[in-house]
């Protein structure tokens, strides 16, 4: 394989995955890891990707993440990928669904095409330009709006009310916390609300968390993990944390599942 077919491989392979790392390129590519990074300059350089720390983003996916600066690695972007591509498996057409805030919710607005015949309900500001072209019918649930680390979401009374009389059957939560003890947490006060009102119009909650979310706590209690119907994560748990979940009948699925 010539340099130009290889380079041809390299692009389809992150135009499919939106991101990708070294080792993986140079299996695909069976070529050195000095290879692969003297392909990623050139591709950076002419605008189509954007290097991180072990691997590289299509500049797209990039320049979408407000939120993401070079400090975030090649690994936390993919796990939150992983996790969006199994989400959108636990669509299906006809659904009405709850998109939350947050940069993995964010992610799987974009993988929503898909699906011409679902109905959604949002506060993830970001989400709408993805959402509004393709889905059948589209709530955007308004109030204040609060810009935290680069992605925007309504917050507040008024958006509680505008929840009122409505129902979905799935609805898609990102935390800061999941732990046995603590139950689900997040960081923001302004979600806590919003979150248990969403607890109480949907049949499954459905918890998107990566592996940084795992064992942690955050500030504010949300809901107690027995409420959860669906836990997708990009890493395996624990045995702990597997009998409790076989236990209350929580599905797990993870990117080892992908």
């Amino acid at each position: 394989m010539f340099q130009a077919q290889r380079i041809e491989t390299l692009k389809n392979i992150l135009l499919e995955k939106k991101s990708v790392d070294v080792s993986t390129l140079t299996s695909a590519l069976d070529v050195s890891d000095v290879t692969v990074r003297k392909y990623l300059d050139i591709l950076e350089a002419e605008g189509f990707l954007k290097k991180m720390h072990g691997g590289a983003i299509l500049a797209e996916a990039y320049d979408d993440q407000d939120n993401f600066d070079d400090e975030e690695t090649i690994l936390e972007f993919q796990a939150k990928e992983q996790i969006a591509e199994l989400a959108i498996t636990c669509i299906e057409d006809g659904d009405s669904i709850f998109l939350g805030p947050g940069t993995t919710c964010y992610l799987l607005s974009k993988k929503l095409g898909s699906y011409k015949n679902i109905t959604v309900v949002t506060n993830n500001v970001n989400a709408l330009e993805h959402i509004a072209p393709v889905v059948r019918t589209l709530y955007f649930i308004g109030g204040e709006i609060v810009c935290r680390d680069g992605l925007m979401y309504s917050y507040g009374q008024k958006a509680i009310n505008q929840l009122e009389g409505i129902f979905v059957q799935k609805a898609f939560i990102s935390v800061a916390g999941v732990d046995l003890f603590a139950g689900l947490t997040i960081n923001d006060i302004r979600q806590v609300e919003i979150f248990h009102k969403v607890e109480s119009i949907s049949r499954q909650q459905i918890v998107l968390a990566d592996h940084n979310k795992f064992n942690k706590i955050g500030l504010h209690h949300i809901m107690p993990i027995d409420k959860i119907k669906i836990y997708i994560s990009n890493e395996k748990l624990d045995s702990e944390y597997k009998k409790y979940f076989y236990e209350n009948d929580i599905k797990i699925l993870t990117s080892y599942d992908i």
